[in-house]
Parts: C-alpha cells; structure tokens; sequence
C-alpha cells in the first residue's frame, strides 16, 4: 500500500498522477500516452494470462485450483447469476464478448493500483522530452480518463445495436422507436426513445470514468497535505500528519480494490441488462410462465436501471 502511493508523493503536483501525459511525440503531436501505454499492457497481460488459464481444460483437467479457481468462480458467476437471467437462451453467444469486457475493464483497474510509475521511473524518469513538453514516468489508470471509457462504451453501443438489428430486422428494431405507443405519437416517442439509446452509453463512460478518477483525486488530495505539512507544520507537525495521510490512504486503497471489481461488473451487468433489451423478448421466456429466472431478470433489470439513472 506504500509503495502506491509513492509516485504521487514524489511528483510536483499530486495530479501528476492522475491525469493523461503524452509519452511519444511525431511532427510535435502526441500518438503515445500513459494511458495509451497502459491499455496496451492490460492487453498483453490478458493474451498472456488467460490462455494460461484456459490450458488446463484442453488438456482435460476439468477441476480447477488455486488462481483458476477464482477465475473460474468470477466467469461462471458472470454468466449464471448476471447473464443468463437476462439473455435467457441467447446468454452463450454473447458471453466472449461480456467476459472480455469485464476482464479487460478489471485488469486496467487493478493495474492503476499498482505502483508502475515506482518501478518505470528507474528507466523512464521525469523529464523534458525533446520538444518540450513534460515526461512522467508511466503508469497511471486508464480507466480514469474519459476517452478510454467513453470508447468502451460506444464499443458496448455498437454491440447493442447490431444484436438488436440481428435479432429483430430493420423493421422490428425501427419499431422499437415507438415503444409500443400509437402512430400518431410518434414525433414524441421517437425522439424520447432515441436520447434514451444514446444515455445508455453516456451512463456507462460517465459511470467508470468518475468512480475511478474520484479515488486517485482523492489520493492525490491527501498525499497533497504532505508536502503542504512539512512546509507550514515543521518536521514534527509534519510527521504527524504523514501519518494520519498514510492510514486514510491505506484505507482508501481498500475501498479501490473493491471498487476496482464492482466498476468492471456494473459495467458488465448494464451492458448485458441493455443487450437484453433489444434481443430477449418476453414471449421467448415462455407465454404465461413466471419462474425464478424471470424474478432475477426483473430485480436485475430494476436494478440496472436505478444505476443507469
């Protein structure tokens, strides 16, 4: 936990930290970032890890140990209880696409736990690059940054909409519009239900970008009154507050694990509950049958609303 917030104790500005820092430059426009950088290794790692993990069962193991275990815990997880009450039949040829999404999400947010900017300062130390601008050591969280999310979320939006057109047909995905109101509402519907498509990936980009940048600001906030202690308190004063500022970063660290794995599967479980949507219809849980699983699809589906909302 000390070791995380090193970087941020070590910078001029706390925010260092934080925010996007162009690492490589063409022609005076940056085409490389922390962040860009950082994806990329999320990347690496889960083309690394998972067919490690996945190796096991084509060799016939079908008993899971140790970190598989967990893995396998998470996906099946992910799949009974938050997909399939709400894709039904259809839960199977979207779940590569679920899974990938959670565990590319997750892996970028444990990794901007992670003191990387420790370890990389040793080879890539802060400086000026060649055209001026400022070099930070890499790291930081990718998921803090709008862009990133908001990418993640048009990728989740052209999802939705191709599986709904697949689904329904043009004519029956056009129906939609009018939300089952008369023809003569039309002008009115239409436009509701078309800024209601368009909220959905705007909540998913908004959602992550804000619960992940919160907990580094408020890092960044708190290792601030460090250096802010030792230039007004003294040395004593100084250690003082160190101290404190330690046990409630460690504190916060806690909560951003856990907000690390919630994040991923909210963004996950929205991104399912909005495929539902357009692609499981009611008559396909069967006419007049209301079983178990459609209790967990309504409470799932209220639930994602509210967190939509």
């Amino acid at each position: 936990m000390l070791y995380s917030i090193t970087p941020i104790l070590a910078a001029e500005s706390p925010m260092d930290h934080v925010v996007d820092h162009p690492q490589i430059f063409l022609h005076n426009t940056a085409i490389v970032t922390n962040h860009m950088i950082m994806l990329a290794l999320a990347a690496i790692i889960m083309l690394l890890v998972f067919p490690w993990l996945a190796s096991v069962y084509r060799d016939g193991k079908q008993v899971a140990t140790g970190t598989r275990n967990f893995v396998e815990a998470i996906v099946v997880f992910l799949r009974e209880s938050v997909c399939r009450p709400v894709l039904g039949k259809e839960t199977d040829r979207f779940m590569p696409f679920l899974w990938t999404m959670f565990f590319f999400i997750l892996t970028n947010n444990i990794l901007g736990l992670l003191p990387i900017s420790s370890l990389t300062a040793f080879f890539w130390p802060k400086g000026t690059l060649p055209n001026g601008a400022e070099r930070v050591p890499l790291g930081g969280t990718a998921t803090a940054d709008l862009y990133v999310t908001g990418a993640l979320a048009l990728v989740a939006f052209i999802m939705m909409q191709i599986s709904g057109l697949r689904a329904n047909g043009l004519a029956n995905y056009l129906k939609h519009f009018l939300g089952g109101a008369p023809v003569y509402m039309a002008p009115i519907m239409i436009l509701v239900e078309f800024v209601g498509m368009l909220v959905k990936p705007f909540a998913l980009a908004i959602r992550l970008f804000a619960n992940m940048s919160a907990g580094h600001i408020l890092m960044a906030v708190l290792i601030g009154f460090v250096v802010s202690g030792f230039s007004a308190l003294g040395t004593g004063g100084g250690t003082l507050l160190a101290i404190v500022v330690v046990l409630g970063s460690t504190a916060v660290m806690c909560l951003e694990t856990f907000v690390a794995f919630l994040q991923a599967y909210i963004f996950t479980m929205l991104t399912c509950l909005f495929i539902g949507m357009l692609v499981v219809h009611e008559h396909q849980h069967g006419a007049g049958e209301h079983d178990a699983g459609e209790d967990i699809s309504d409470a799932n589906l209220q639930a994602g609303m509210h967190m939509a909302g």
